[in-house]
């Protein structure tokens, strides 16, 4: 990327976080003008991410329907209890779904799907809005602006009308503090004048009030333009929506055999779509965890599908997203995905150095795989994109003979060594997990360093054999002919080569040389060029001794360090 590129980019972040404060913090009462809003483009600082959940009308039937005032009042103090434990900070609240409200209106009925077309006797959206910002919730008011669903009108159809749709955001807007507007997807099919003249006086009705309107479109391009979408107009022309939330439903392992990297695909659509540069915040489908699709491999082989998604969005400098729905957060069907999730709020995997703008055009980026976890996974995936062949996601891996510590405590000290040695560098890192409790398979790690941009991934590892007295170091790439990488092959030989070489001379640990193989799937996956380093064998007593000794282990670091210095000089 130019330097211009880059102080795009730097513009971009700095106005992002306006814009995240403005949708975040609940109770800001200054107006915002069309230009200051449309002139916001997305870029992301992660302590500001929008991370928010849809509560639907289906959600409101298990949860709060049929409920008097007090039992209302208590089962939305513990939904936000769970939306906040979820890690989210905004609430999409489903307030009108099917030509009907769930606040006293004068355009529109009780609810039937939420509150059973009943007066409940109190003003559920006012209850919601005080409980949501007294917990620090942002909280916007989510419409079907036409009622309709599954290719008709619901309710009374006569109230879908251009007229009846501004007078009732307006009613909400001047009747309670919601944080925005926010639309589905559900548009019927109409020409895109009419959608465009709804959407556009949307938006100059929620600047008045100095509030934000967004769509949630569906995530396929060519479905929303068919039936009168304009998304491409709504992203490139000023005075439509502040944000955009496309529904990108899909996984980077999609088809029955896991093939196409659909959720990438789509995404990049959506970026270059996005004209304007608005705030990005992609609907993710948390409920395919349970689900599980067979036209969608990754939901069924992978509970780190969201993870990945929200990694690459930060890659992509997208401020944000909104996961569909509140019923899987409490599904424990979704649990391990969510768990996952939560991990990568916990910690802080991606590290970048303050530079100037010159020196961040040069400056490379590394992903560090500490191999292996506290729990091995024996479940199944495949060992290449569109590979039949399958393998266990994560082998447990070894432990020292005389020392008895595993490997993956040892891979991660050695990583978290390496990486706070190349920050001092002025190297970027993207580490794959900071924490031994967590499950992320092979083929979850490549996509990790995949999503982040990196020019390299490396993949640290310790060996084991039967025969105790066996001792060096190997590093491990691919073969010319990998079918699912080989074009990377050259770089990964090099990068082997360097990184072994240089290991070896500043540890003294003998080199067992290199090995060319197609048989890992964190190699397979990679589409960066890849190395896995075996540091030494943890089954030989003095070798297990020396990578466990924190002096030596300083060697080991200065080793590879040394050695990622000299590929890079190289190139």
């Amino acid at each position: 990327m130019d330097v211009s590129g880059k102080r795009s980019r730097v513009v971009s972040l700095i106005l992002s976080v306006i814009l995240s404060v403005f949708l975040l913090v609940p109770n800001i009462s200054y107006r915002v003008s069309a230009k200051d809003v449309m002139t916001l483009n997305a870029g992301s600082a992660t302590e500001c991410e929008v991370r928010a959940v849809w509560f639907s009308f289906r959600d409101w039937q298990k949860y709060l329907q049929g409920k008097d005032k007090a039992a209302f009042t208590s089962a939305f103090e513990t939904i936000t209890d769970n939306i906040l434990g979820a890690g989210c900070n905004t609430l999409i609240m489903h307030v009108r779904s099917h030509n009907d409200a769930v606040y006293p209106s004068a355009i529109y009925p009780w609810s039937s799907e939420m509150l059973m077309g009943v007066d409940p006797g109190f003003d559920p959206l006012s209850i919601m809005i005080d409980i949501a910002h007294k917990k620090g919730l942002s909280i916007h008011a989510w419409i079907n602006p036409y009622g309709f669903r599954n290719g008709e009108y619901c309710g009374d159809a006569s109230l879908a009308t251009h007229d009846n749709i501004i007078a009732g955001i307006e009613e909400i807007l001047k009747n309670y503090k919601v944080d925005g507007i926010h639309f589905d997807d559900y548009f019927p099919v109409m020409d895109a004048s009419i959608h465009n003249k709804l959407v556009s006086d949307v938006y100059k009705t929620c600047h008045k009030y100095g509030k934000v309107f967004g769509i949630s479109p569906t995530g396929n391009v060519d479905n929303n333009i068919a039936k009168g979408a304009d998304i491409v107009t709504w992203m490139s022309v000023p005075g439509y929506i502040d944000y955009i939330a496309p529904q990108i439903y899909w996984t980077n392992m999609y088809k029955s055999d896991g093939s196409v990297t659909l959720f990438s695909n789509r995404l990049l659509q959506w970026i270059t779509l996005n004209k304007l540069g608005l705030p990005m915040y992609v609907g993710l489908a948390l409920y395919m965890a349970e689900a599980k699709p067979a036209s969608d491999l990754g939901w069924s082989v992978s509970n780190a599908n969201i993870m990945m998604q929200v990694t690459e969005l930060r890659a992509n400098n997208q401020p944000g997203f909104i996961l569909y729905s509140y019923n899987s957060l409490l599904s424990p069907a979704c649990s391990a995905e969510l768990a996952n999730l939560k991990g990568l709020y916990n910690s802080a995997p991606s590290y970048k150095v303050a530079m100037t703008e010159d020196e961040a055009t040069n400056t490379y980026t590394i992903a560090i795989d500490p191999g292996h976890q506290a729990h091995g996974n024996s479940e199944k995936e495949p060992i290449g994109p569109g590979a039949s062949t399958m393998k266990a996601k994560v082998a447990g891996g070894t432990k020292g003979v005389s020392t008895n510590i595993p490997e993956y405590e040892l891979t991660l000290n050695i990583a978290l060594l390496l990486r706070d040695d190349l920050l001092s560098k002025g190297y970027n890192v993207v580490m794959i997990r900071e924490t031994n409790d967590v499950d992320i398979s092979n083929a979850q790690r490549a996509q990790i360093a995949n999503d982040a941009g990196a020019d390299i991934f490396i993949r640290l590892h310790a060996d084991a054999v039967e025969n105790g007295s066996v001792t060096g170091a190997t590093a491990l790439c691919q073969t010319s002919s990998n079918p699912y990488n080989g074009a990377l092959y050259t770089q990964s030989r090099l990068l082997s080569e360097c990184i072994l070489s240089s290991y070896t001379q500043v540890t003294g640990i003998k080199s067992r040389g290199i090995s060319e193989t197609d048989t890992m799937t964190g190699i397979n996956w990679s589409q960066v060029p890849v190395t896995i380093i075996e540091m030494g064998f943890m089954t030989n007593a003095a070798e297990d001794q020396k990578m466990n000794d924190p002096e030596f282990q300083l060697l080991m670091v200065q080793g590879l360090s040394s050695g990622i210095d000299m590929y890079f000089a190289s190139k």
